[in-house]
């Protein structure tokens, strides 16, 4: 992982969050578990096109579909395959000790980045959210960029990503919103 403070998560994000990122599709094999060879070449393969990072579990990777223990393996062998290349662990859920649990492992790992959307069952109110991330940003010291999709069942508008970028840690948006009024300062 990057040695960098919490408060200096913004900093360290200009010079880490650079260039074409990607979002890693998980696998699966006939009997539904994750096709581990399949990553691995996947992830091989996304790396020699000259991409500067990608994303673990993100909306592609099909979190939702999977177990914790899932999760933690497949962090557990993207950052494998990764070695020195930047991936950023996504560690959305509806609850909080598993996000908990997701983010302890995404540290044991050395993820430099972390990856969080709205809680998609409980929360409806952007002040909800905000405060959500709020609450996550302060039980971690890695960098946080909220993802900003409808598939978590609420939409921020600018001004809202605009406090959520104001949290110490986060580092920026995913915005996935299709919203094409959004510009976050």
């Amino acid at each position: 992982m990057d040695d960098y403070k919490k408060n200096e998560a913004k900093e360290w994000a200009r010079s880490f969050l650079v260039g074409q990122w990607s979002t890693l599709v998980t696998p699966f094999d006939e009997s539904g578990s994750i096709d581990e060879r399949g990553l691995r070449n996947n992830i091989e393969y996304i790396k020699s096109l000259g991409t500067n990072g990608a994303g673990c579990s993100w909306g592609m990777g099909e979190f939702w579909s999977l177990s914790i223990n899932e999760r933690k393996n497949l962090m557990s062998i993207v950052k494998d395959q990764a070695k020195d290349w930047p991936v950023a662990a996504h560690i959305s859920h509806t609850s909080l000790n598993d996000i908990f649990e997701l983010m302890d492992h995404a540290k044991e790992l050395n993820y430099e980045l972390l990856i969080i959307g709205a809680p998609y069952f409980a929360t409806r109110k952007p002040d909800q959210v905000i405060e959500f991330v709020k609450y996550i940003s302060q039980h971690t010291d890695l960098a946080i960029m909220y993802y900003n999709s409808p598939q978590f069942g609420t939409v921020l508008n600018a001004n809202d990503l605009n406090s959520i970028v104001e949290i110490e840690n986060v580092v920026g948006v995913k915005e996935a919103s299709f919203n094409k009024e959004i510009s976050v300062s």
